[in-house]
Protein backbone atom coordinates (compact mmCIF):
# COMPACT_ATOMS: atom_id res chain seq x y z
CA UNK A 1 0.00 0.00 0.00
CA UNK A 2 1.11 3.45 -1.13
CA UNK A 3 0.61 6.78 -0.04
CA UNK A 4 -2.85 6.93 -2.35
CA UNK A 5 -4.29 9.54 -4.15
CA UNK A 6 -7.85 10.50 -3.18
CA UNK A 7 -9.36 8.26 -6.36
CA UNK A 8 -11.59 5.57 -6.97
CA UNK A 9 -10.32 2.38 -5.46
CA UNK A 10 -13.57 0.82 -6.33
CA UNK A 11 -17.15 1.73 -7.58
CA UNK A 12 -18.60 0.69 -4.47
CA UNK A 13 -15.99 0.03 -1.44
CA UNK A 14 -17.82 -3.14 0.36
CA UNK A 15 -16.99 -0.88 3.74
CA UNK A 16 -19.99 1.55 2.89
CA UNK A 17 -22.75 -1.34 3.93
CA UNK A 18 -21.37 -1.12 7.45
CA UNK A 19 -20.60 2.11 8.35
CA UNK A 20 -23.92 2.78 9.84
CA UNK A 21 -23.56 -0.38 12.00
CA UNK A 22 -20.18 1.18 12.91
CA UNK A 23 -21.57 4.74 13.97
CA UNK A 24 -24.22 2.78 16.06
CA UNK A 25 -22.42 0.41 17.91
CA UNK A 26 -20.11 3.78 18.50
CA UNK A 27 -23.37 5.88 20.23
CA UNK A 28 -24.56 2.34 21.51
CA UNK A 29 -27.42 2.24 19.29
CA UNK A 30 -26.77 -0.64 17.18
CA UNK A 31 -29.64 -3.36 17.31
CA UNK A 32 -27.92 -6.27 16.54
CA UNK A 33 -24.81 -8.31 17.18
CA UNK A 34 -21.92 -6.37 18.01
CA UNK A 35 -18.91 -8.83 18.62
CA UNK A 36 -20.13 -10.41 15.28
CA UNK A 37 -19.93 -7.22 13.46
CA UNK A 38 -16.63 -6.46 15.39
CA UNK A 39 -15.29 -10.15 14.35
CA UNK A 40 -16.68 -9.49 10.56
CA UNK A 41 -14.32 -6.38 10.62
CA UNK A 42 -11.57 -7.77 12.15
CA UNK A 43 -11.22 -10.91 9.74
CA UNK A 44 -11.54 -8.82 6.44
CA UNK A 45 -8.82 -6.39 7.94
CA UNK A 46 -6.54 -9.15 8.96
CA UNK A 47 -6.91 -10.97 5.92
CA UNK A 48 -5.20 -7.96 3.77
CA UNK A 49 -3.70 -5.61 6.23
CA UNK A 50 -1.92 -3.35 3.54
CA UNK A 51 -4.77 -3.46 1.39
CA UNK A 52 -6.66 -0.91 -0.84
CA UNK A 53 -9.88 -1.37 1.86
CA UNK A 54 -7.06 -1.52 4.71
CA UNK A 55 -8.26 2.20 5.49
CA UNK A 56 -11.95 1.25 5.98
CA UNK A 57 -11.24 -1.92 8.14
CA UNK A 58 -9.14 -0.04 10.61
CA UNK A 59 -11.27 3.18 10.87
CA UNK A 60 -14.41 0.74 11.61
CA UNK A 61 -12.25 -0.49 14.37
CA UNK A 62 -11.61 2.94 15.94
CA UNK A 63 -14.96 3.43 16.10
CA UNK A 64 -16.31 0.30 18.01
CA UNK A 65 -12.86 0.12 20.00
CA UNK A 66 -15.10 1.75 22.92
CA UNK A 67 -17.54 -0.98 22.71
CA UNK A 68 -14.45 -3.41 21.99
CA UNK A 69 -12.84 -2.83 25.55
CA UNK A 70 -15.68 -2.69 27.44
CA UNK A 71 -18.26 -4.75 26.14
CA UNK A 72 -16.57 -7.86 23.78
CA UNK A 73 -15.60 -11.53 24.57
CA UNK A 74 -12.16 -11.89 24.74
CA UNK A 75 -11.72 -13.72 21.93
CA UNK A 76 -13.32 -10.80 19.92
CA UNK A 77 -10.94 -8.03 21.64
CA UNK A 78 -8.06 -10.38 20.71
CA UNK A 79 -8.69 -10.99 16.80
CA UNK A 80 -9.42 -7.25 17.28
CA UNK A 81 -6.33 -6.39 18.41
CA UNK A 82 -4.43 -9.03 16.36
CA UNK A 83 -5.59 -7.23 12.96
CA UNK A 84 -4.92 -3.60 14.16
CA UNK A 85 -1.31 -4.96 14.86
CA UNK A 86 -0.46 -6.22 11.97
CA UNK A 87 -1.58 -2.98 10.20
CA UNK A 88 0.28 -1.40 12.07
CA UNK A 89 3.29 -3.14 11.53
CA UNK A 90 2.65 -3.56 7.83
CA UNK A 91 2.35 0.34 7.37
CA UNK A 92 3.78 2.33 9.87
CA UNK A 93 7.19 2.71 8.07
CA UNK A 94 6.40 2.94 4.63
CA UNK A 95 7.51 6.41 3.52
CA UNK A 96 4.99 9.85 2.80
CA UNK A 97 5.36 13.29 2.69
CA UNK A 98 2.67 14.19 4.88
CA UNK A 99 3.72 16.93 7.55
CA UNK A 100 0.83 15.73 10.10
CA UNK A 101 -2.06 13.16 9.39
CA UNK A 102 -5.90 13.32 10.99
CA UNK A 103 -5.00 10.22 13.86
CA UNK A 104 -2.79 12.88 15.19
CA UNK A 105 -5.52 15.23 15.98
CA UNK A 106 -8.43 14.66 19.03
CA UNK A 107 -10.18 11.90 18.01
CA UNK A 108 -13.26 12.95 19.48
CA UNK A 109 -12.98 16.17 17.48
CA UNK A 110 -13.52 13.74 14.12
CA UNK A 111 -14.88 10.58 15.26
CA UNK A 112 -18.69 11.46 15.15
CA UNK A 113 -17.62 12.07 11.18
CA UNK A 114 -16.68 9.08 10.18
CA UNK A 115 -20.18 8.14 9.48
CA UNK A 116 -20.32 10.61 6.50
CA UNK A 117 -16.44 11.26 5.48
CA UNK A 118 -15.39 7.53 5.72
CA UNK A 119 -17.92 6.60 2.15
CA UNK A 120 -16.21 9.59 0.35
CA UNK A 121 -12.54 9.35 1.01
CA UNK A 122 -12.80 7.03 -2.55
CA UNK A 123 -15.47 8.20 -4.55
CA UNK A 124 -13.05 9.47 -7.41
CA UNK A 125 -13.71 13.20 -5.92
CA UNK A 126 -10.78 15.00 -4.32
CA UNK A 127 -11.66 16.88 -2.15
CA UNK A 128 -11.80 20.41 -3.71
CA UNK A 129 -14.09 18.71 -6.14
CA UNK A 130 -16.42 16.65 -3.03
CA UNK A 131 -19.03 19.29 -1.95
CA UNK A 132 -19.15 17.05 0.90
CA UNK A 133 -15.97 16.72 2.14
CA UNK A 134 -15.43 19.08 4.78
CA UNK A 135 -12.48 18.10 6.90
CA UNK A 136 -9.49 20.54 7.34
CA UNK A 137 -7.19 16.93 6.29
CA UNK A 138 -6.88 15.97 2.45
CA UNK A 139 -7.94 12.49 1.32
CA UNK A 140 -4.23 11.92 0.07
CA UNK A 141 -3.70 12.42 4.23
CA UNK A 142 -6.43 10.32 5.36
CA UNK A 143 -5.54 7.40 3.24
CA UNK A 144 -1.64 7.93 3.88
CA UNK A 145 -0.66 4.48 5.29
CA UNK A 146 0.89 5.85 8.08
CA UNK A 147 -2.21 7.38 8.80
CA UNK A 148 -4.33 4.40 8.65
CA UNK A 149 -1.11 2.60 10.86
CA UNK A 150 -1.70 6.12 13.57
CA UNK A 151 -5.71 4.88 13.73
CA UNK A 152 -4.44 1.41 13.95
CA UNK A 153 -2.55 2.34 17.11
CA UNK A 154 -5.67 4.79 18.66
CA UNK A 155 -7.62 1.62 18.58
CA UNK A 156 -5.23 -0.14 19.79
CA UNK A 157 -4.51 2.22 22.76
CA UNK A 158 -8.33 2.50 23.47
CA UNK A 159 -8.62 -1.06 23.62
CA UNK A 160 -6.04 -1.34 25.69
CA UNK A 161 -5.24 1.19 26.97
CA UNK A 162 -1.06 1.93 27.28
CA UNK A 163 -0.31 -0.98 25.61
CA UNK A 164 1.00 1.16 22.58
CA UNK A 165 2.77 3.98 21.58
CA UNK A 166 3.57 6.29 18.80
CA UNK A 167 0.25 7.68 19.14
CA UNK A 168 -1.28 11.71 20.85
CA UNK A 169 -1.87 11.44 24.27
CA UNK A 170 -5.37 10.32 25.38
CA UNK A 171 -7.36 9.57 28.04
CA UNK A 172 -8.47 6.33 28.20
CA UNK A 173 -12.53 5.45 27.87
CA UNK A 174 -13.03 4.12 31.15
CA UNK A 175 -11.54 7.22 32.74
CA UNK A 176 -13.57 9.71 30.94
CA UNK A 177 -16.29 7.61 32.44
CA UNK A 178 -14.78 8.24 35.71
CA UNK A 179 -14.23 11.79 34.87
CA UNK A 180 -17.64 11.90 34.17
CA UNK A 181 -19.59 10.47 36.92
CA UNK A 182 -16.88 11.70 39.45
CA UNK A 183 -18.60 15.44 38.14
CA UNK A 184 -21.81 14.32 38.42
CA UNK A 185 -21.44 13.59 42.32
CA UNK A 186 -19.79 16.67 43.74
CA UNK A 187 -22.51 18.81 41.66
CA UNK A 188 -24.53 16.85 43.90
CA UNK A 189 -26.36 15.23 41.06
CA UNK A 190 -25.23 11.66 41.24
CA UNK A 191 -26.12 10.01 37.17
CA UNK A 192 -28.54 7.28 37.62
CA UNK A 193 -26.14 4.16 37.70
CA UNK A 194 -23.30 5.63 39.89
CA UNK A 195 -23.46 5.01 43.32
CA UNK A 196 -21.55 8.00 45.30
CA UNK A 197 -20.52 5.90 48.25
CA UNK A 198 -19.13 2.62 45.84
CA UNK A 199 -17.20 5.02 43.77
CA UNK A 200 -15.71 7.28 46.27
CA UNK A 201 -14.52 3.84 48.53
CA UNK A 202 -13.19 2.25 45.48
CA UNK A 203 -10.94 5.39 44.84
CA UNK A 204 -9.55 5.19 48.73
CA UNK A 205 -9.03 1.63 48.60
CA UNK A 206 -6.77 2.01 45.57
CA UNK A 207 -4.93 4.41 47.49
CA UNK A 208 -4.81 2.35 50.73
CA UNK A 209 -3.59 -0.76 48.52
CA UNK A 210 -0.49 1.40 47.25
CA UNK A 211 0.42 4.75 48.93
CA UNK A 212 3.74 5.12 47.29
CA UNK A 213 2.47 3.87 43.48
CA UNK A 214 2.02 5.93 39.96
CA UNK A 215 -1.26 6.66 41.10
CA UNK A 216 -0.67 8.49 44.43
CA UNK A 217 -1.19 11.90 43.02
CA UNK A 218 -4.53 11.13 41.01
CA UNK A 219 -6.54 9.49 43.97
CA UNK A 220 -5.09 12.15 46.55
CA UNK A 221 -6.59 14.77 44.34
CA UNK A 222 -9.82 13.21 44.21
CA UNK A 223 -10.28 12.45 47.57
CA UNK A 224 -9.73 16.08 47.99
CA UNK A 225 -11.82 16.94 45.53
CA UNK A 226 -14.94 14.44 47.05
CA UNK A 227 -14.34 15.18 50.77
CA UNK A 228 -16.46 18.35 50.78
CA UNK A 229 -19.06 16.33 49.41
CA UNK A 230 -18.12 12.73 51.30
CA UNK A 231 -18.46 15.13 54.80
CA UNK A 232 -21.64 16.88 53.60
CA UNK A 233 -24.40 14.22 54.69
CA UNK A 234 -25.31 13.21 51.49
CA UNK A 235 -23.11 9.51 51.86
CA UNK A 236 -24.81 8.06 55.13
CA UNK A 237 -22.83 4.69 55.23
CA UNK A 238 -20.06 5.67 57.76
CA UNK A 239 -17.51 2.96 56.12
CA UNK A 240 -17.42 5.63 52.87
CA UNK A 241 -15.98 8.06 55.25
CA UNK A 242 -13.72 5.73 57.01
CA UNK A 243 -11.96 4.10 54.43
CA UNK A 244 -11.65 7.70 52.70
CA UNK A 245 -9.87 8.44 56.29
CA UNK A 246 -7.55 5.27 56.27
CA UNK A 247 -6.35 6.52 52.25
CA UNK A 248 -5.64 9.91 53.62
CA UNK A 249 -3.77 8.37 56.80
CA UNK A 250 -1.60 5.38 54.76
CA UNK A 251 -0.74 8.32 51.86
CA UNK A 252 1.18 11.03 54.29
CA UNK A 253 3.43 9.36 55.77
CA UNK A 254 5.16 8.34 52.24
CA UNK A 255 4.79 12.09 51.36
CA UNK A 256 6.64 13.28 54.34
CA UNK A 257 7.32 17.09 55.73
CA UNK A 258 8.05 17.14 51.84
CA UNK A 259 9.32 20.27 50.53
CA UNK A 260 9.79 22.33 47.70
CA UNK A 261 11.09 24.68 45.80
CA UNK A 262 7.87 26.22 44.31
CA UNK A 263 7.00 29.40 45.36
CA UNK A 264 4.05 30.98 46.88
CA UNK A 265 1.00 30.58 44.30
CA UNK A 266 2.99 28.30 42.55
CA UNK A 267 0.50 25.04 43.67
CA UNK A 268 -2.69 24.30 42.01
CA UNK A 269 -5.64 26.15 43.83
CA UNK A 270 -8.27 23.78 44.86
CA UNK A 271 -11.40 23.18 46.75
CA UNK A 272 -13.12 26.17 44.39
CA UNK A 273 -13.95 24.18 41.45
CA UNK A 274 -13.90 20.53 42.99
CA UNK A 275 -15.48 19.26 39.53
CA UNK A 276 -12.24 20.49 37.54
CA UNK A 277 -10.20 19.43 40.49
CA UNK A 278 -11.72 15.94 40.08
CA UNK A 279 -11.14 16.21 36.64
CA UNK A 280 -7.48 16.81 36.53
CA UNK A 281 -7.08 13.87 39.34
CA UNK A 282 -8.71 11.29 36.72
CA UNK A 283 -6.38 12.49 33.95
CA UNK A 284 -3.54 12.02 36.63
CA UNK A 285 -3.99 8.49 37.17
CA UNK A 286 -2.87 7.31 33.60
CA UNK A 287 -0.10 8.21 31.26
CA UNK A 288 -2.18 9.35 29.11
CA UNK A 289 -3.95 11.86 30.79
CA UNK A 290 -1.17 13.25 32.33
CA UNK A 291 -0.31 13.65 28.21
CA UNK A 292 -4.11 15.23 28.09
CA UNK A 293 -3.28 17.58 31.04
CA UNK A 294 0.58 18.91 29.50
CA UNK A 295 -1.48 19.95 26.42
CA UNK A 296 -4.04 22.14 28.17
CA UNK A 297 -1.60 23.63 30.10
CA UNK A 298 0.59 24.33 26.62
CA UNK A 299 -2.74 25.55 25.58
CA UNK A 300 -3.80 27.10 28.66
CA UNK A 301 -1.38 29.53 30.43
CA UNK A 302 -3.50 29.92 33.92
CA UNK A 303 -3.88 26.29 34.49
CA UNK A 304 -0.89 25.19 36.73
CA UNK A 305 1.70 22.65 35.26
CA UNK A 306 1.48 19.11 35.24
CA UNK A 307 4.86 19.32 37.87
CA UNK A 308 3.09 21.42 40.50
CA UNK A 309 0.27 18.72 40.63
CA UNK A 310 2.71 15.90 41.30
CA UNK A 311 4.12 17.63 43.74
CA UNK A 312 4.89 15.93 47.22
CA UNK A 313 4.19 19.10 49.12
CA UNK A 314 1.12 19.86 47.32
CA UNK A 315 0.06 16.96 47.92
CA UNK A 316 0.99 16.30 51.50
CA UNK A 317 -0.97 20.00 52.03
CA UNK A 318 -4.21 18.57 50.34
CA UNK A 319 -4.50 15.25 52.17
CA UNK A 320 -3.68 16.94 55.39
CA UNK A 321 -6.93 19.65 54.39
CA UNK A 322 -9.25 16.64 53.00
CA UNK A 323 -8.19 14.68 56.22
CA UNK A 324 -8.97 17.10 58.72
CA UNK A 325 -12.49 17.60 56.92
CA UNK A 326 -13.56 14.09 56.60
CA UNK A 327 -12.40 13.34 60.27
CA UNK A 328 -14.55 16.41 61.66
CA UNK A 329 -17.67 15.62 59.10
CA UNK A 330 -17.30 11.64 60.56
CA UNK A 331 -17.74 12.90 64.00
CA UNK A 332 -20.48 15.50 63.18
CA UNK A 333 -22.28 12.88 61.30
CA UNK A 334 -21.63 9.91 63.11
CA UNK A 335 -20.24 10.52 66.48
CA UNK A 336 -21.66 11.27 69.53
CA UNK A 337 -22.94 14.48 69.51
CA UNK A 338 -23.09 16.28 72.89
CA UNK A 339 -25.93 19.15 73.57
CA UNK A 340 -25.44 19.63 77.12
CA UNK A 341 -23.47 23.10 76.45
CA UNK A 342 -27.36 24.44 75.22
CA UNK A 343 -28.54 24.12 78.68
CA UNK A 344 -26.90 27.50 78.65
CA UNK A 345 -28.30 28.54 75.64
CA UNK A 346 -31.96 27.11 75.89
CA UNK A 347 -32.52 27.38 79.23
CA UNK A 348 -33.87 30.95 81.25
CA UNK A 349 -31.78 31.25 84.92
CA UNK A 350 -35.01 30.63 86.10
CA UNK A 351 -34.82 27.00 84.08
CA UNK A 352 -37.48 27.27 81.87
CA UNK A 353 -37.41 27.20 78.33
CA UNK A 354 -36.22 29.73 76.41
CA UNK A 355 -38.49 28.64 73.85
CA UNK A 356 -38.11 31.60 70.98
CA UNK A 357 -34.60 30.27 70.95
CA UNK A 358 -35.48 27.02 70.64
CA UNK A 359 -37.94 27.52 67.69
CA UNK A 360 -36.14 29.96 66.33
CA UNK A 361 -33.32 27.32 65.87
CA UNK A 362 -35.32 25.06 64.42
CA UNK A 363 -36.79 27.04 61.98
CA UNK A 364 -33.49 28.35 60.70
CA UNK A 365 -32.52 25.02 59.68
CA UNK A 366 -31.56 25.98 56.17
CA UNK A 367 -29.22 28.46 57.62
CA UNK A 368 -27.47 26.40 59.86
CA UNK A 369 -28.32 23.01 59.64
CA UNK A 370 -25.93 21.42 62.60
CA UNK A 371 -27.67 23.98 64.72
CA UNK A 372 -30.91 22.57 63.87
CA UNK A 373 -30.55 19.21 64.62
CA UNK A 374 -29.11 20.20 67.77
CA UNK A 375 -31.85 21.78 69.00
CA UNK A 376 -34.08 19.05 68.38
CA UNK A 377 -31.70 16.44 69.91
CA UNK A 378 -31.74 18.55 72.75
CA UNK A 379 -35.36 18.82 73.25
CA UNK A 380 -35.63 15.19 72.41
CA UNK A 381 -33.03 14.23 75.68
CA UNK A 382 -34.61 17.05 78.06
CA UNK A 383 -38.01 15.44 77.24
CA UNK A 384 -36.57 11.81 78.09
CA UNK A 385 -35.40 13.57 81.02
CA UNK A 386 -38.72 14.08 82.32
CA UNK A 387 -39.65 17.39 83.09
CA UNK A 388 -42.32 17.79 85.81
CA UNK A 389 -44.41 20.62 83.56
CA UNK A 390 -46.86 18.37 80.84
CA UNK A 391 -46.90 21.40 78.91
CA UNK A 392 -43.09 21.54 78.75
CA UNK A 393 -42.91 18.21 77.79
CA UNK A 394 -45.84 18.52 75.30
CA UNK A 395 -43.29 21.13 73.54
CA UNK A 396 -40.03 19.14 73.60
CA UNK A 397 -41.66 16.64 71.96
CA UNK A 398 -43.36 18.66 69.20
CA UNK A 399 -40.15 20.37 68.54
CA UNK A 400 -37.97 17.07 68.21
CA UNK A 401 -40.43 15.89 65.93
CA UNK A 402 -40.56 19.46 63.97
CA UNK A 403 -36.44 19.34 64.06
CA UNK A 404 -36.91 15.74 62.17
CA UNK A 405 -39.17 16.64 59.49
CA UNK A 406 -38.38 20.35 58.65
CA UNK A 407 -35.06 19.82 56.82
CA UNK A 408 -34.66 18.55 53.14
CA UNK A 409 -32.07 15.70 54.54
CA UNK A 410 -33.28 13.32 57.04
CA UNK A 411 -30.97 14.13 60.40
CA UNK A 412 -27.54 12.23 60.20
CA UNK A 413 -26.84 9.19 62.31
CA UNK A 414 -25.14 11.19 64.99
CA UNK A 415 -28.47 12.68 65.70
CA UNK A 416 -30.65 9.87 64.61
CA UNK A 417 -29.73 7.30 66.87
CA UNK A 418 -30.94 9.28 70.04
CA UNK A 419 -34.14 10.84 68.39
CA UNK A 420 -34.89 7.03 67.53
CA UNK A 421 -35.07 5.35 70.62
CA UNK A 422 -36.60 8.46 72.35
CA UNK A 423 -39.36 8.79 69.78
CA UNK A 424 -39.96 4.73 69.67
CA UNK A 425 -40.56 4.74 73.05
CA UNK A 426 -42.99 7.64 72.98
CA UNK A 427 -44.55 5.59 70.07
CA UNK A 428 -45.09 2.46 71.90
CA UNK A 429 -46.01 3.91 75.10
CA UNK A 430 -49.51 2.90 76.26
CA UNK A 431 -50.46 6.72 77.64
CA UNK A 432 -49.25 7.91 73.92
CA UNK A 433 -51.18 5.51 71.90
CA UNK A 434 -54.27 7.29 70.46
CA UNK A 435 -57.43 6.25 71.49
CA UNK A 436 -59.88 3.68 69.59
CA UNK A 437 -62.97 6.23 69.71
CA UNK A 438 -62.46 9.03 67.30
CA UNK A 439 -60.95 12.85 68.72
CA UNK A 440 -63.11 15.90 68.86
CA UNK A 441 -60.76 17.43 66.32
CA UNK A 442 -61.36 15.21 62.63
CA UNK A 443 -58.38 16.76 60.10
CA UNK A 444 -58.28 20.02 62.16
CA UNK A 445 -55.01 18.90 64.03
CA UNK A 446 -53.01 21.96 64.54
CA UNK A 447 -49.91 20.84 62.58
CA UNK A 448 -51.73 19.44 59.65
CA UNK A 449 -54.03 23.18 59.57
CA UNK A 450 -50.70 24.99 59.62
CA UNK A 451 -48.62 23.12 57.34
CA UNK A 452 -52.23 23.40 55.01
CA UNK A 453 -51.51 27.62 56.15
CA UNK A 454 -48.00 27.20 54.53
CA UNK A 455 -48.79 25.76 51.46
CA UNK A 456 -51.82 28.46 50.61
CA UNK A 457 -50.20 31.46 51.80
CA UNK A 458 -46.99 33.60 51.51
CA UNK A 459 -44.42 33.75 54.50
CA UNK A 460 -41.61 36.52 55.10
CA UNK A 461 -38.56 34.26 55.40
CA UNK A 462 -38.81 36.11 58.99
CA UNK A 463 -42.02 34.85 60.05
CA UNK A 464 -42.51 31.47 61.15
CA UNK A 465 -46.02 30.26 61.69
CA UNK A 466 -44.72 27.09 63.69
CA UNK A 467 -42.88 28.75 66.35
CA UNK A 468 -45.39 31.06 66.73
CA UNK A 469 -47.39 29.00 67.87
CA UNK A 470 -45.54 26.78 69.71
CA UNK A 471 -43.72 29.94 71.86
CA UNK A 472 -47.88 30.26 72.69
CA UNK A 473 -48.43 27.20 73.58
CA UNK A 474 -45.27 27.14 76.03
CA UNK A 475 -45.85 30.69 77.47
CA UNK A 476 -49.06 32.28 76.04
CA UNK A 477 -48.95 35.12 79.18
CA UNK A 478 -45.51 35.86 76.96
CA UNK A 479 -46.39 36.07 73.35
CA UNK A 480 -49.11 37.36 71.24
CA UNK A 481 -52.11 34.73 70.04
CA UNK A 482 -51.06 33.37 66.52
CA UNK A 483 -53.35 33.71 63.30
CA UNK A 484 -56.11 30.74 63.60
CA UNK A 485 -55.57 29.72 67.58
CA UNK A 486 -55.68 26.51 68.59
CA UNK A 487 -56.66 25.23 72.59
CA UNK A 488 -54.31 23.17 74.51
CA UNK A 489 -56.11 20.25 74.47
CA UNK A 490 -55.98 19.99 70.64
CA UNK A 491 -51.54 20.50 70.58
CA UNK A 492 -51.88 17.32 73.19
CA UNK A 493 -54.66 15.48 71.63
CA UNK A 494 -53.06 11.54 71.61
CA UNK A 495 -54.11 11.22 67.55
CA UNK A 496 -51.98 15.08 67.16
CA UNK A 497 -49.17 13.80 68.88
CA UNK A 498 -49.33 9.84 67.48
CA UNK A 499 -49.39 11.89 63.72
CA UNK A 500 -45.83 13.94 64.03
CA UNK A 501 -44.18 11.47 66.60
CA UNK A 502 -44.89 8.56 63.03
CA UNK A 503 -44.18 11.18 61.10
CA UNK A 504 -40.53 11.90 62.50
CA UNK A 505 -39.81 8.20 62.47
CA UNK A 506 -40.79 7.57 58.90
CA UNK A 507 -37.98 10.71 58.21
CA UNK A 508 -35.64 8.78 60.24
CA UNK A 509 -35.95 4.83 58.88
CA UNK A 510 -36.31 6.65 55.77
CA UNK A 511 -32.48 7.31 56.24
CA UNK A 512 -31.00 4.05 56.90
Amino acid sequence: MTDMPATALSDSPECVHFVDDWDGILHETYGGDADRAVLDCARRLAADPAGEEAYAWTLGLVMMAAYIGRFSRKDVAAAALEALHATDRRLRDLPCAHRTHPYESDLDDRIDHFVDDLPLLTNGLTEDEDPDWEDDATKGQWLCPRDIAGYARVAVDIIAPGSVGGIPPRLPARDARRAEDLRSIVWDYPSAAVDPGQELSAYARNLVANPLGYHRAGLVVVLHAACWYAASGRIRDRRVLDTMVDALEAVLPGLGDASCAHGEGDHPEVGRDTAEQATVGIHLLSPGGRGVYRHWHREELETAPLEAWLCPAFLAAIAREALDHLRTGRERLFGLRDTAHLDEVLLRPDGRLDVERLTHAVRFHCRDGQAAEDAGLWAARRFAAGPADPRERLVLLLVACWSVTSGEEPPPEAVHRDLRAILGAVRTAPAAAPAAEPCPHGDAHPWDVLTELVGRRHFGFHEDPYGAHLNHLYAPGEYDTPERPFDSGAWSCPRHVAQRVRGALRVIDGAN
